[in-house]
């Protein structure tokens, strides 16, 4: 088993990611590190708490971090995720309390097993920065930071060219970007492959009405209005269960080196993820880092993984 940190702000495509995780037998999820973004730090870390408690895992402890980013006013995302961020999911108020600071578990966590811890991020990127400003060098400690966000080429989904959780904090992420560490980054392009289609999410819940398929299909109501307006078909893309499913099976995405850094400034700008493609100059001249850059993705194969995953 691959030991992993999940860092979320739960977020309905989080929650969907942290059952897939907690599902999969090829992890152990040593815990989960909440961070303000989809709504503010109170709402992701009661969320996280929630769904933990809906899968049975209260052994898996959740850590509470960073309220605001780094520089800029906190941005959110209610009207993808609704105004608690489980759509129309109502779960019961959790009996478990967080279980400590997240950079403190970010760090003790990744001491605890150089080389081998996975961490995937599936939000704005506030505690693994803070992270690496307590213990410089701690995030190269870790196995791979496996990471949702940015975008290389396409428009983006909250300003012309940037993704949400770059935006929302984007000196976290140039800072996480620049540490040194191995990345795995699941862009917006990778994610905008992946589409769960409506109708097939309510054959696989057909006849259920066990609690894990009832908070499914009331969870993904109000991602799945708002992106069915977005795009004109009935549905929504799996950003964050993607980042998941890259920590376990990485031979279902098309895997290529990039040189990025993340401009942090900027009116329209900020959070823009920049590519250094430039074939005349020498590699210690590029931009940034060189970063695995998940390009193509097994979209059929994916899926089958997920829906197996989260409603098993």
């Amino acid at each position: 088993m691959r030991p992993v940190i999940l860092d979320v702000d739960p977020g309905v495509d989080d929650a969907l990611a942290i059952l897939m995780a907690l599902h999969s037998p090829e992890l152990e999820v040593l815990g989960l590190t909440t961070v303000c973004g989809n709504v503010p730090l109170e709402q992701t870390t009661e969320n996280a708490l929630k769904v933990l408690e809906l899968a049975g895992r209260t052994d898996v402890p959740v850590c509470m971090g960073a309220a605001r980013p780094l520089a800029r006013e906190p941005v959110h995302a209610y009207e993808v995720h609704g105004p608690k961020g489980l759509g129309e999911a109502q779960l019961p108020e959790p009996e478990a309390v967080p279980a400590g600071d997240a950079v403190d578990f970010l760090i003790e966590g990744i001491e605890a097993r150089i080389g081998e811890v996975i961490v995937v991020a599936t939000g704005p990127l506030t505690n693994l920065a803070l992270a690496e400003a307590r213990s410089p060098g701690i995030l190269s400690q870790s196995r791979r930071l496996v990471i949702m966000g940015g975008v290389l080429h396409e428009p983006g989904n909250i300003s012309p060219q940037t993704e949400f959780n770059f935006h929302a904090d984007p000196h976290a992420a140039r800072q996480v970007v620049n540490s040194g560490a191995n990345i795995a980054l699941v862009p917006l392009e990778a994610a905008r492959q992946l589409w769960l289609e409506q109708d097939l999410l309510r054959w696989h819940l057909a006849g259920r009405e066990d609690p894990i398929a009832r908070f499914c299909a009331a969870s993904t109501q109000t991602v799945m209005a708002f992106e069915t307006q977005l795009y004109g078909r009935r549905g929504m893309h799996l950003h964050d269960p993607l980042a998941v499913g890259l920590s376990i099976f990485p031979q279902l995405c098309e895997i290529q080196p990039l040189w990025i850094d993340v401009e942090p400034e900027g009116e329209l700008t900020s959070g823009q993820l920049v590519v250094d493609r430039r074939p005349f100059v020498r590699d210690d001249h590029l931009v940034g880092n060189q970063v695995k850059c998940a390009l193509k993705i097994n979209v059929p194969g994916f899926l089958e993984v997920f829906l197996d995953r989260l409603l098993q």
